[in-house]
């Protein structure tokens, strides 16, 4: 019986945060042990072990104590019998009976009243937890902060030479760190021997998670974990030859998820990238941009500052636009000549690097915002007043009537004291005479 206890190691092979320690030679002998309960994990049948929720991975999130649980008891070979109880496992939770199994092997909380489920689960002990259905390989060097007495070390020995984890930069485990649910599906596709067939992922994009970008280093990890897929091969010569397709539960239409606006095609099957839908481009990635990656975070970076999940698109919006309106401070500049449209990128950037800007900076602005959560806003280089004074607003479209927002002409008249001046959704019937 291994002596392991469990815990989780950082992500294999990723950036700069993954780990790189090369692994010195053989220091000890491999001394092989006997899996729990002589039961190895399923390495044949290449079955979704994880899944996400309302189409995010959370990849940088923490694993629980009962998720990992869930995750280990999916990849059983055989259900063994239920041998423990535990206090704060109710028989009604989602993951009583996996903590159950998981427990009577020994593999958590052996010995133990309490399973502690929603307890963030370390490095150290998803390690050992995994360990545990694998014989045990000591014949490498262990870790600087394992402490020769840790009563965990055999199962990070084991972990390390068998390539499960190779330690970050300064030659370091941190057991004790938290594991992510990246790191943690990294950790057991490689003790699985399972790796992914990034030509079949790329051609097909067979599963959906906004907040997996294709650029990630886990993103093929997460793939191969999340989709269930029939193969051939092995040892790092594995193929996809079909697999099972998961339901996306977005609905068509925009989507604003972490600052990034997505646009959902459900005749794809997926969110669009490297494409246009009308007036809105996306990108590789699948995130609404404005062409200029240096604004794109701007913007972003205001969106996730002054909205947020529980309000409405309009609450948004109108927080957006009173953002633009009290944020800056006017600066004259010469005038566009009518009907000129090709301003607003450099305008918005000079406004939200400077500070300063006139009503073409002011519309630009918001017209990238509004832009931003899903509204085909339009903006006008025309005149207003009866003198016809070169202007620029935004106009934006409710069931069919045009509606004219101005954040500068507001935020003069404020200046003024004139707060009766309203022109946020506003409607000329005052013969502000705004001529597009």
């Amino acid at each position: 019986m291994l002596k392991w206890k469990r815990s989780l190691v950082a992500a294999v092979l990723a950036v700069s945060a993954v780990f790189s320690l090369a692994v010195p030679a053989a220091a000890v002998e491999t001394a092989p042990s006997t899996t729990v309960a002589g039961m190895t994990l399923n390495t044949t049948e290449h079955d979704a072990y994880i899944s996400g929720s309302s189409s995010r991975f959370n990849p940088g999130g923490e694993i629980t104590r009962a998720e990992a649980a869930q995750i280990l008891s999916r990849l059983l070979p055989y259900e063994p019998p239920v041998t423990v109880s535990y206090l704060d496992v109710a028989d009604t939770a989602w993951y009583a009976h996996a903590a159950r199994i998981i427990g009577s092997l020994g593999v958590m909380r052996a010995g133990e009243s309490l399973f502690l489920p929603n307890e963030a689960i370390t490095r150290g002990e998803f390690i050992y937890a995994v360990a545990c259905f694998f014989p045990a390989n000591t014949s490498v060097v262990q870790f600087i902060d394992v402490s020769p007495w840790d009563p965990n070390s055999e199962a990070y020995l084991t972990a390390r030479a068998q390539g499960w984890v190779t330690g970050f930069e300064d030659g370091t485990l941190r057991p004790d760190q938290p594991v992510t649910r990246a790191e943690a599906v990294s950790i057991i596709n490689r003790a699985l021997g399972r790796v992914p067939d990034k030509s079949y992922i790329d051609t097909l994009a067979p599963f959906l998670y906004l907040d997996v970008s294709r650029d990630s280093w886990y993103f093929y990890d997460v793939m191969e974990a999340s989709v269930s897929h029939q193969h051939t091969g092995s040892n790092g010569e594995e193929r996809w030859i079909s697999h099972t397709a998961m339901p996306s539960s977005m609905t068509a239409g925009f989507h604003l998820i972490d600052g990034w606006l997505y646009y959902y095609d459900p005749v794809q099957g997926n969110i669009l990238r490297d494409t246009s839908m009308g007036n809105f481009t996306f990108d590789a990635q699948g995130h609404f941009t404005s062409g200029n990656a240096e604004l794109d975070a701007k913007l972003r970076s205001i969106v996730m500052e002054k909205t947020n999940d529980g309000m409405t698109q309009e609450q948004k919006l109108r927080a957006l636009y009173v953002y633009t309106r009290d944020s800056f401070t006017y600066l004259r500049r010469p005038a566009y000549q009518f009907g000129v449209l090709d301003f607003m990128q450099k305008d918005a950037m000079d406004m939200l690097t400077t500070g300063y800007g006139n009503c073409y900076s002011y519309a630009s602005v918001f017209w990238y915002l509004s832009r931003w959560i899903g509204y085909d806003a339009k903006i006008y280089s025309g005149t207003v007043g009866s003198n016809r004074a070169p202007h620029s607003w935004v106009e934006i479209n409710f069931d069919g009537k045009d509606y004219i927002f101005d954040t500068e002409l507001e935020m003069a008249y404020h200046r003024k004291g004139r707060y009766e001046i309203n022109l946020y959704k506003y409607i000329d019937v005052d013969n502000w005479h705004y001529v597009r």
